[in-house]
C-alpha cells in the first residue's frame, strides 16, 4: 500500500521526496492519509465517488469557496486562518484518477494543529463555533447559485422521509423487527420535517453557501492557543442553510457521548456547551442572519439530529451501504445516540432558546 500511495502522491505537484503515508483521521466517507516528504507534509484523500459523483465540480466549489475566504481575510486585515489550498495534479486537474478507476485529491497539511471528536469544555466549544462563524461570515457574500450541489437534496429532510417510507415498506434486508422502537420514534416527529419544508418553500430561511458538516473534528485549533486556525472537510461546501450548519454544531458538540456511543444514559445535553457555541458562532454572524434564522436555530439543532439519526436508521433498515461500519447494528446504534439526544433536546428547548434570546 505504501508504494501504491507514493504512487499517487508522485501525480501531485508536491515537494520534496517521499517518505511515508499513514492514515489519518477518523472520516465516514473518504479514505484520508497523511503524506510526509523530506520537504512537507500534505493530505491525501481517495474520495468515495459512490456518494461524490462529480469530484471535479465538488473540488471546484472547493477552490472557489477558499480564494474568496483567503481574499477577505487579505482585505479585512483580520487574518485568523492558515491558508488551505488544493494540490493540483502535475496535468494540471484538481484530482487525479487512478487506473482502477478512484479519484484521489491532495491539500496542504496545517502544522501545529489538533482536532477534537467531542467538546471537552465550553472554551473549546466556543472557539470552535467562533471558527465555523468566522468561516461564515467570509463567505456571506458569496453567490450559492455559483456552487455546484455536491450531493443534491444532501439535507432534504422531505426527501430523506420519503426513501425511509419506502424501505419501511420493501423490508428488504428483513431488519425491521430489530428497530421498532426507532421506527416509531421516527413517525411520531414528522411534523419536523413539514414545518422544515414549510419555512423553506415560503423563503422565510435564506439558501446561502454553507458548510453543511460542522462537526467538532471539522475545525483545527492552534495546539497551544486553542484558537481556530482552519474549517476543513470541506467536501460538502454547497448551498445550505444557516439552521443545517448551527444545528449540526448543536448536534455534535452538546452531548460528551461518541457519535455511536452504546450506553445512551452518557448521551446528555450540556446547556453550558450549547450557551458557549451558540456565542461564539453569533457573535460572528448575529448582523448578518435575519430574524427568522436566529429564532430557529435550536429548531435546526432538533432538525440535524433528527434528520441524521433518520439516515443511520435508513441505512440499517437497508443492509449498512452507505456508512462504514465497524461492527455489527453499528449504524442502529449511531442513530440510537441521535434520537436520545433529540429527546434531550426536547427537554431543554425552552432554556436554550432562551440563552439564544440573551446573545
Amino acid at each position: 500500500m505504501q508504494h501504491k500511495l507514493q504512487t499517487i502522491s508522485e501525480k501531485f505537484l508536491i515537494k520534496g521526496n517521499f517518505i511515508s503515508a499513514n492514515p489519518f483521521g477518523s472520516g465516514h466517507i473518504n479514505d484520508t492519509y497523511l503524506i510526509t516528504t523530506s520537504a512537507e507534509k500534505y493530505i491525501l484523500q481517495r474520495i468515495n465517488h459512490h456518494i461524490f459523483k462529480e469530484v471535479e465540480k465538488m473540488n471546484q466549489n472547493i477552490i472557489k469557496a477558499l480564494e474568496h475566504f483567503n481574499e477577505k481575510q487579505k482585505i479585512s486585515k483580520d487574518i485568523r486562518f492558515r491558508e488551505l489550498k488544493i494540490i493540483l495534479s502535475k496535468n494540471g486537474h484538481n484530482h487525479f484518477k487512478d487506473e482502477d478507476g478512484n479519484y484521489w485529491r491532495m491539500m496542504n497539511f496545517v502544522s501545529g494543529s489538533v482536532s477534537f471528536d467531542v467538546a471537552k469544555k465550553p472554551e473549546m466549544a466556543y472557539e470552535a463555533a467562533k471558527a465555523f462563524g468566522y468561516f461564515r461570515r467570509n463567505l456571506i457574500d458569496v453567490d450559492p447559485d455559483d456552487f455546484y450541489p455536491v450531493i443534491p437534496d444532501f439535507h432534504n429532510l422531505e426527501m430523506r422521509m420519503s426513501w425511509f417510507h419506502k424501505v419501511l415498506e420493501t423490508n428488504s434486508e428483513s431488519r425491521n423487527q430489530f428497530a421498532e422502537n426507532e421506527i416509531e420514534f421516527v413517525l411520531s416527529r414528522e411534523h419536523l420535517s413539514k414545518k422544515l419544508s414549510l419555512l423553506l418553500k415560503s423563503g422565510r430561511i435564506p439558501i446561502r453557501v454553507t458548510h453543511n458538516d460542522t462537526k467538532i473534528n471539522n475545525v483545527l485549533l492552534d495546539k497551544d492557543t486553542l484558537k481556530g486556525i482552519a474549517v476543513i472537510d470541506l467536501d460538502t461546501i454547497m448551498p445550505g442553510t444557516v439552521l443545517f450548519d448551527f444545528g449540526d454544531m448543536v448536534r455534535t458538540f452538546i452531548s460528551p457521548a461518541e457519535e455511536d456511543e452504546t450506553d445512551l444514559s452518557k448521551v446528555v445535553l450540556r446547556l453550558d456547551i450549547f450557551e458557549s457555541l451558540a456565542k461564539g458562532y453569533l457573535l460572528e454572524l448575529q448582523h448578518l442572519i435575519t430574524y427568522t434564522e436566529r429564532d430557529h436555530l435550536v429548531f435546526g439543532g432538533k432538525i440535524m439530529t433528527y434528520m441524521i439519526g433518520l439516515r443511520f436508521l435508513t441505512d440499517f433498515l437497508e443492509g449498512d451501504v452507505y456508512y462504514k461500519t465497524a461492527r455489527p447494528n453499528h449504524n442502529l446504534d449511531r442513530c440510537r445516540t441521535q434520537f436520545r439526544l433529540l429527546s434531550e433536546i426536547e427537554k431543554n428547548e425552552t432554556a436554550m432558546n432562551s440563552i439564544i434570546d440573551q446573545i
